[in-house]
């Protein structure tokens, strides 16, 4: 993805590729544009972009829609009992899609079934690099519906 623009149509039409009980794992350094992913897939979800800010102090901030998102940032947690007082299982439901920033500090608290989304800086500081996969039958059947409906042009 080489702009701003670009990773939000992007999360726009993962967003509407998503349904209750989603669990979205999201990965990637400083600046990579894991929030801007989180704004896009909200817009996707019918929920005004400009709600979606980063939850760094919050933890969680939950979005109302159709589909409720729940956005975690895990960025300033630093000690797995700290997790416990997060009570995040309880988003874990089939009427809720759950978005986790810098999952990959506490990897314990994901259910098995999972979307892994990976982003990285590319050649230039520009451009972003996005991997996308699947931990279990339900969220590899989403990964696998989102890149073909991802891969038509829109």
């Amino acid at each position: 993805m080489k702009s701003v623009q670009e990773t939000i149509q992007f999360g726009e039409r993962l967003g509407q590729q998503l349904t209750g009980g989603d669990v979205l794992a999201l990965t990637g350094d400083l600046g990579t544009g894991k929030t801007v992913l989180t704004r896009g897939i909200a817009l996707g979800l019918g929920i005004p972009m400009d709600q979606v800010s980063s939850p760094t102090f919050t933890l969680i901030q939950e979005y109302p829609g159709a589909i409720p998102l729940i956005h975690v940032d895990l960025y300033r947690l630093e000690r797995p009992s700290e997790m416990s007082t997060l009570g995040l299982e309880e988003y874990f439901t089939p009427n809720t899609i759950v978005l986790i920033e810098w999952a990959e500090r506490f990897p314990q608290i994901l259910p098995p079934d999972h979307i892994a989304i990976c982003l990285e800086y590319g050649e230039t500081e520009d451009i972003r690099l996005l991997n996308a996969s699947g931990t279990g039958p339900r969220s590899i059947r989403v990964v696998a519906n989102m890149q073909r409906n991802l891969s038509k042009p829109h």
